[in-house]
């Protein structure tokens, strides 16, 4: 994952990140109770779920999750695939490297401490 564009520089108004997502490979269910996440769909085909709803997206798809809304992905493969991910507001950063240096087992409590509510298990892409 790639910060395209911190929070810090545009005083807390929105975060930007790039993912190239491996074949297969998603979040667990979650969700945030004080921002909205955007997802545009750079490269690949994605499975989403989102508010109770399930629908896949291809390149060029744009998909919004409102706050407090249970969502999810999961890259259908079977090449790596692109997202870029939008939070409004920002301030949520310094999640993206913890989470990759963290084992699964501590993602619970580390999501926690950034407005992160897991909740499910990540999406089949089967």
């Amino acid at each position: 994952m790639t910060i395209r564009v911190h929070s810090r520089d545009v005083a807390g108004a929105f975060t930007i990140i790039e993912a190239r997502v491996p074949p297969f490979v998603g979040p667990p269910l979650h969700y945030h109770e004080q921002r909205e996440e955007i997802f545009e769909v750079l490269e690949g085909r994605f499975r989403f779920h989102c508010a109770g709803e399930e629908f896949e997206v291809g390149t060029g798809t744009s998909v919004v999750v409102p706050r407090n809304s249970v969502h999810g992905w999961v890259n259908l493969g079977p090449g790596y695939a692109r997202l870029l991910f939008t939070f409004v507001p920002g301030d949520i950063d310094e999640f993206f490297p913890q989470i990759g240096q963290t084992p699964p087992e501590a993602w619970t409590d580390l999501a926690s401490q950034h407005d992160t509510w897991i909740v499910g298990a990540p999406l089949s892409a089967s």
